[in-house]
């Protein structure tokens, strides 16, 4: 058995900490927050935050002996390192930072243009990846976004989400389980993806297309292991109550709150259940268009990565993969931890627990 970690936030910046890490822009002061905040809010081992982070275990260590001794003033001071010296001003920096958040560029050329008109800055094709690396830059598939989406709503739903817990009043002496929900179609039709191969060689996945599908829903526990999946032929209000109906056996003891979204096939807190929802149970509706106020969206990503690029000869064997995935996550240390590491539902679950 490992020896207990000791306490290192002596200056009492827990809440300033997370308060922080939620707006920092800069990659590398939002490394460390991120790194300290686990530590501060779980009893993850400084192995498991450094996976988390995708920094050396050593390194972790070193950022908590400096909060340990200086708090966040000593955390988020960073010396050069004997490293290449720093070109771009902190300003262009912050900048170019925010607009890679927002996702302004599609190529390194673009941004090479946009130095030199906007700021005189002239890199060389290497330099720009670098400096790109060193501010987290990476290029990625966006993920679409619809135009009804109602920005203000989303916001407020982060940042309200304690008050709205708190006004189901629910009873006192129970615990409460905080649940995030979905369900991801699956089937023999071909879902492809990018692999390597070489220059020159074209790459060639066999399939048949086939119109057979199934449905997986699953339920994973914000602040706890908990998890739930059920395997279902289609979608409706009889397979939708089955798995909330399972959710609520996992603890008949607790009263366990289910954050979805809006599908017409979704009960939802208010309606007529008829009987179909257990006296336990409360449902919270995410505002439309918003997959990414759920972080299941993220499991539902990896899942498909182990089922891509093969010609499946039915949906038994496909489901014999999909439940392998998920067995190898659930049974990890951390399980689904880390598809929190970046939420704001744990943010607001502290929020209501203070």
């Amino acid at each position: 058995m490992g020896r207990k970690r000791g306490r290192i936030d002596f200056k009492n910046e827990a809440e300033e900490v997370a308060i922080r890490f939620k707006s920092e822009k800069t990659q590398w002061k939002k490394e460390r927050l991120q790194a300290i905040k686990l530590l501060l809010e779980t009893e993850l081992s400084f192995a498991q935050v450094a996976f988390i982070v995708g920094k050396a275990p050593s390194r972790v260590n070193a950022w908590t002996q400096s909060f340990r001794e200086g708090g966040l003033s000593r955390l988020l001071i960073r010396g050069n390192g004997g490293g290449r010296k720093p070109f771009m001003s902190e300003e262009v920096q912050a900048e170019l930072v925010e607009k890679l958040r927002v996702g302004t560029f599609r190529t390194a050329k673009q941004i090479l243009h946009w130095l030199k008109e906007e700021h005189q800055l002239e890199y060389g094709k290497d330099s720009i990846y670098y400096v790109l690396g060193k501010l987290g830059g990476r290029l990625k598939v966006p993920r679409p976004c619809h135009q009804k989406k109602d920005p203000e709503r989303e916001e407020a739903f982060r940042t309200t989400l304690a008050e709205e817990l708190k006004a189901l009043n629910l009873p006192q002496d129970k615990e409460m389980s905080l649940w995030v929900y979905d369900e991801m179609r699956y089937g023999l039709h071909p879902l492809l993806r990018k692999m390597w191969s070489l220059i020159g060689t074209r790459v060639v996945a066999p399939v048949n297309r086939r119109f057979k599908w199934g449905y997986l829903f699953g339920a994973i526990e914000v602040e706890g292991s908990g998890s739930e999946f059920l395997y279902t032929e289609g979608l409706g209000k009889e397979f939708d109550a089955a798995f909330i109906n399972q959710v609520s056996k996992s603890d008949p003891d607790k009263i366990h709150v289910i954050i979805g979204d809006g599908a017409g096939f979704h009960h939802k807190q208010g309606q007529d259940f008829e009987g179909a929802i257990p006296s336990n149970v409360r449902i919270l509706t995410l505002p439309p268009y918003s997959p990414e106020l759920n972080p299941i969206e993220k499991l539902w990503d990896v899942v498909k990565e182990s089922i891509c690029n093969i010609n499946w000869s039915s949906l038994g064997e496909l489901e014999s993969q999909l439940t392998k995935t998920l067995e190898d996550l659930w049974e990890r240390v951390e399980g689904f931890s880390s598809l929190f590491t970046n939420s704001y539902l744990r943010s607001e679950l502290n929020a209501i627990n203070k």
